[in-house]
């Protein structure tokens, strides 16, 4: 089991954010996709562990707006897995970024998109 005070939230979607302000020990919200993954990153680097897949969901980076990564304070342990994993999705994140722009999308289709992030976190929820 891990204690939910030593896990820590990134993401750019501030429904992720207030459903969980209470909930864990960190939380930072960012502003965009590509921030979640670089913050990420100098959390893995600095001993945290992935409690979340930074690539979670079949939708690429230039089709969802919003990322929510988990986190866990490991201690002080390099973790080479979730190291590549975390570069990894940031070169796909570049790679499909310089496919295609994110579109502009209107309000109910971000809200949806919102919907589709929060549910990778609230799956793993109970498994903690």
């Amino acid at each position: 089991m891990f204690d939910l005070n030593k896990c820590i939230l990134v993401t750019n979607n501030g429904r992720a954010a207030s459903q969980y302000e209470s909930s864990f020990g960190e939380i930072y919200l960012l502003t965009t996709y590509e921030e979640v993954l670089i913050k990420t990153r100098d959390l893995i680097y600095s001993h945290h562990k992935l409690l979340t897949h930074p690539q979670a969901s079949s939708l690429k980076p230039n089709q969802t707006p919003y990322r929510s990564i988990l986190l866990y304070s490991e201690g002080n342990r390099d973790n080479m897995d979730d190291i590549q994993l975390i570069e990894e999705a940031i070169g796909a994140f570049k790679k499909w970024s310089a496919v295609k722009r994110l579109p502009k999308y209107d309000e109910k289709i971000l809200y949806d998109y919102q919907t589709i992030d929060l549910s990778m976190i609230e799956n793993v929820i109970p498994k903690l």
